[in-house]
């Protein structure tokens, strides 16, 4: 029988055991070796790396400021520059040149240039300004309180245009600002870098170099002092935030160029002179910093190596039995043979992770997508924030919106025609189709444009341009006008655009007036470029006479007498140049007498079966033709449900009726009318009023007026003849009560007949 001890020794387990505990002391024999070979040379190599480290950073530092040199040089021979020295008297000139000269600013106090210039400011002579990258500044804002230091006050700027340097890095400061609220914040610790022309010494260039960012990019000293030092042994710079900048340096300087050397307090001083700046640039470290470095890392050697040993041991463990598990169980498996098991080649993880990372990437695009969109469409609700007063009031929107650029405002409304309507068509596809067709026409030529829908049947275009793109921009309009007008038969269009190049804060003012000017359009079903407004037509209303007139025409069931006043009014506004807008407002106001003389006679409106209210009918209506046909079509049906209604029987008022039709020439008196149908004459009265909305009196003036038109027209009598015959006694009285009912006076009336049949 086979020893317990040869089956173990013999196992796959204890020969992976025994390989992971070998395979771990080859390295910790190796650390020994190498812990004791290379711990005398510990310090040397230290001052290698940090010999290195410096070259590294002063290397840095060197082409960091070569570089803002030749960033500069391009601006100390701008002729922008120039322009402004000139102070030319073209203002257009000079602050374009202005305008120019900060955009360039700007964009080299960027962070895509990785400079580290927090701001650049031109100073001009005699000037009491500087221009930085946001414009024009004063010298006494910029330096007392953008900018405020005890050793920069504002006489320090001035003296760099009589000192003989061109170029010269000063200390670098803690700048302070002023607040709003007239608190002192501080804004950063900057290196003010002085840039003048050869010649033209009327102005310099003044760059605020961001000294903690520029440290962190180059210097690899970690822990270690920092300072540079220029040629007079000014520090200018210092990593320790203790130490002041611009005083004179209190570490010995070699002056030899480069090396490092013991100092006389017994820190480590590496030095670099830089070749180009004639700076000085040092690292110091402590001498017990060294020696803590290499009791340190001693302590950190021998960790390692018991760490090593200790992980080494627990590591070949675990990993012994995470190889032995999976294959003892391949071992069982043969011994068994089983006929369904597979060894599968490909590995799972991976298969799922390249599953997951196909899957991931389909959706980071779909994402994209839809993040585009969005964006797209706050960008477009922005806007109509800044147009409609909706105070999303919302930052990240607001960032969206661009305010900087002049812009063209464009109204546009929608109008469907009858044909539309019947055909049941998508009102928000075609919204959305003229709103896409407009938005790429637009942006085609003047990229950036905005097109959005403001309301149901309102878009708007913010069109970004220039003052000389106006003729290029209604060149556009007319040209969008043929694409639209093949489509006239199902909707069209009103253009309201304002030829005035709008400013950032005039989006309000721009829609309000291109709603004023949609109201200039003109009745007909064409698409219509309106640029700009007229004087608007009030008289639009019924007059007193005329009202009276329409109510009595309505009244009696007559609809040709009320037509025929209603197109003496229609005429009265074409003749003062009516809008649709006019035509519409009297559209309703027809619409609204309409309802009210059914309600006088309690009929119910929506008697109109089948029909589209009113109201809306009269806000549709497209062309003249349409307008006069519903007109017509809205008081014939109203005047047939009045006869209608006039028709039911109803013994006393037929009888009134009945009565005044014949003794219309006499002298009619209430009571004797009552008095024949043993009445009341106050009962009668009530009774009337209640039955058809007129009082007894109104009824005896409708039928006398009534059959003075017959007279004046079928015969020649005389005024006063004609009074008499219907039963006025007074000349005079008969005159005012027909001009009441008709807004004529008799002799007008029988004159315009006259006319109309000659």
């Amino acid at each position: 029988m086979t020893p317990f001890w040869n089956v173990r020794r013999n196992s796959f387990f204890t020969k992976l055991l025994l390989a992971f505990l070998i395979v771990g002391t080859v390295p910790f024999l190796f650390h020994m070796f190498a812990f004791r070979f290379f711990i005398g040379n510990i310090r040397a190599e230290i001052v290698k790396n940090t010999d290195l480290r410096m070259n590294y950073t002063v290397s840095n530092y060197e082409d960091h400021f070569r570089k803002l040199e030749e960033a500069v040089a391009p601006l100390l021979n701008n002729p922008n520059v120039g322009t402004v020295v000139a102070n030319s008297a073209d203002k257009f000139v000079y602050f374009s040149a202005v305008n120019k000269l900060r955009d360039e600013l700007a964009l080299l106090s960027s962070s895509a240039n990785h400079l580290y210039v927090q701001n650049v400011f031109v100073s001009f002579q005699n000037q009491p300004f500087v221009i930085d990258k946001t414009g024009l500044v004063s010298v006494q804002n910029m330096f007392t309180r953008d900018y405020v230091h005890p050793m920069y006050e504002e006489r320090f700027w001035t003296d760099p245009f009589t000192g003989p340097d061109r170029y010269r890095i000063y200390p670098a400061v803690h700048f302070k600002k002023e607040q709003l609220d007239g608190s002192i914040a501080e804004t950063g610790l900057y290196i003010p870098v002085l840039f003048k022309h050869k010649i033209n010494h009327s102005f310099y260039i003044g760059a605020f170099l961001d000294a903690e960012a520029v440290f962190r990019s180059y210097s690899l000293s970690g822990n270690d002092l920092f300072q540079i030092i220029d040629r007079d042994g000014t520090l200018l710079y210092s990593s320790n935030p203790n130490e002041l900048t611009g005083v004179a340096a209190h570490i010995p300087v070699s002056r030899s160029g480069a090396g490092s050397f013991f100092s006389d307090n017994g820190n480590y001083v590496f030095e670099h002179a830089g070749q180009a700046s004639g700076l000085t640039y040092l690292n110091i470290v402590p001498n017990e910093n060294i020696a803590g470095q290499i009791s340190r890392l001693n302590i950190v050697l021998y960790s390692l190596l018991v760490l090593s040993v200790l992980s080494s041991i627990i590591l070949s463990i675990i990993l012994s039995f995470k190889f032995k598990q999976p294959i003892q169980k391949l071992v069982h498996s043969l011994q068994r043979m089983n006929p369904n098991f597979q060894l599968r080649s490909k590995i799972a993880e991976f298969k799922l992770i390249g599953d997951r990372l196909q899957h991931m990437i389909v959706s980071t695009d779909s994402i994209r997508e839809d993040l585009q969109r969005k964006t797209k469409m706050l960008e477009k609700y922005g806007y109509l924030d800044l147009v409609k007063r909706i105070n999303v009031n919302h930052k990240d929107v607001h960032s969206l919106v661009d305010t900087s650029r002049p812009f063209f405002f464009v109204l546009i409304q929608i109008e469907r025609t009858r044909r539309f309507r019947e055909l049941d068509i998508d009102e928000q596809g075609l919204t959305t189709y003229i709103v896409e067709f407009i938005n790429l026409t637009m942006q085609q030529q003047f990229p950036g444009s905005v097109t959005a829908q403001s309301d149901k049947d309102i878009l708007f275009s913010i069109v970004f341009a220039k003052p000389e793109d106006s003729v290029k921009w209604h060149e556009l309009l007319d040209r969008m006008k043929p694409v639209f007008d093949r489509d006239s038969g199902f909707y069209y269009l009103t253009v309201a655009a304002n030829p005035t190049l709008r400013g950032a804060s005039e989006f309000t003012a721009a829609y309000e007036d291109g709603m004023e000017l949609l109201h200039q359009r003109r009745l007909n079903g064409e698409t219509q470029i309106i640029t700009q407004s007229s004087p608007g037509l009030h008289d639009i209303h019924f007059s007193p006479a005329e009202e009276r007139e329409f109510d009595s025409h309505l009244q009696t069931g007559s609809s040709a007498g009320a037509i025929e006043l209603i197109r003496r009014i229609i005429a009265r506004v074409e003749r003062n140049g009516g809008t649709a807008w006019a035509y519409r407002q009297l559209a309703q106001v027809i619409v609204s007498k309409l309802l009210m003389a059914l309600a006088a006679q309690k009929i119910d409106a929506g008697e109109w079966k089948g029909e589209r209210p009113l109201y809306e009918q009269a806000k549709q209506i497209a062309t003249a033709e349409e307008y006069i046909e519903c007109v017509q079509s809205w008081i014939i049906r109203a005047a047939e449900l009045i006869a209608a209604k006039s028709s039911e029987k109803d013994p006393i008022l037929d009888y009134v009726r009945s009565y005044v039709e014949k003794h219309y020439g006499e002298d009619i008196q209430q009571e004797t009318v009552a008095g024949k149908l043993n009445i009341s004459s106050g009962y009668m009265c009530s009774y009337i009023k209640s039955r058809c909305g007129e009082t007894f009196t109104d009824l005896l003036n409708e039928v006398r007026v009534s059959k003075a038109k017959q007279f004046l027209e079928g015969t020649d009598c005389k005024i006063h003849e004609v009074a008499s015959r219907v039963g006025y006694q007074n000349a005079n009285s008969f005159t005012r009560m027909f001009r009441k009912l008709t807004g004529l006076t008799p002799l007008e009336y029988r004159r315009e007949k006259r006319m109309a049949e000659g």
